[in-house]
This record gives C-alpha cells, sequence and structure tokens, in this order.
C-alpha cells in the first residue's frame, strides 16, 4: 500500500518492496508534481492514479535510480551469472567481489563515474595482495 505526503507543492509517494539481505525494511519512492490549474478533486484523483501506477510497476521490478552497485551486482550473480556462467568462471568472479564491493560496491548506479571505474584497478591494487597465485 502506497502513502502519499504533501511536500511544499508536489507529493511524495513511497512504495514498500520487501527487505534487503540484512533484514532492513526497503522503500521506492517517486515525486510527483500537479500541472498548473488542476482544481483539488483533480489532484486527488490523478494521485491516487499516479500511486497505483508506481505500486504496479514497483511489483513488476521497477527499481528508482538509488540502486547501489553492489546490490546490482548481487542481482545479476543471482539472475544471469548462476544460469549462464561455467561454475568456475562464476566462482572466480564472485571472487572480485572481495575487491569491488569495498571499493565501488556502496556508490549508486546513476552516479558511478567512468572516471571512478578507471581509478578502481590502481587503488585495488595497491589495497589488496593478488586473488590468485601466478606461476
Amino acid at each position: 500500500m502506497a502513502t502519499i505526503r504533501k511536500r511544499g507543492n508536489s507529493y511524495q509517494i513511497r512504495v514498500p518492496v520487501g527487505y534487503d539481505t540484512s533484514g532492513s525494511h526497503k522503500e521506492q519512492a517517486m515525486t510527483w508534481k500537479p500541472a498548473e490549474g488542476m482544481t483539488e478533486r483533480q489532484i486527488q484523483k490523478e494521485l491516487n492514479r499516479q500511486a497505483v501506477m508506481f505500486e504496479e510497476a514497483c511489483a513488476h521490478g521497477y527499481r528508482t535510480s538509488a540502486v547501489k552497485f553492489q546490490e546490482l551486482a548481487e542481482e545479476w550473480f543471482e539472475e544471469y551469472g548462476k544460469l549462464n556462467l561455467r561454475n568456475t568462471t562464476f566462482y572466480r568472479t564472485t571472487l572480485l567481489t572481495r575487491r569491488v564491493y569495498p571499493a565501488i560496491g556502496h556508490l549508486r548506479i546513476d552516479r558511478l563515474t567512468a572516471r571512478q571505474i578507471q581509478g578502481f584497478p590502481d587503488s585495488a591494487k595497491l589495497k589488496h595482495p593478488p586473488l590468485y597465485k601466478t606461476a
């Protein structure tokens, strides 16, 4: 069930989407702003329609842009990696998360820059020993 609250001249719509791996409550949120000249009744009718549409979108897997890299990567491992990669490839790829998550796992996908990604390999070499022994 969506909760709606007025924030100045706009409205915030929040929808619960379950719990994360640590048991914390997760919500998705969006902001809707009514068009100029709408009556109070029109605003309420459209606001309820927007809330229902947002709730349905969240139920079908829609996510707002505040998705962290680690969360997206874990979802990729579950939905794609386990099914499409060979066991050894999947295992070695998951080993890389020990380096990647501390460096960029906390960053939001929509705010991740090319410079951060390009700078990651150099910073990882300095902080961690190699994952594999080379001959």
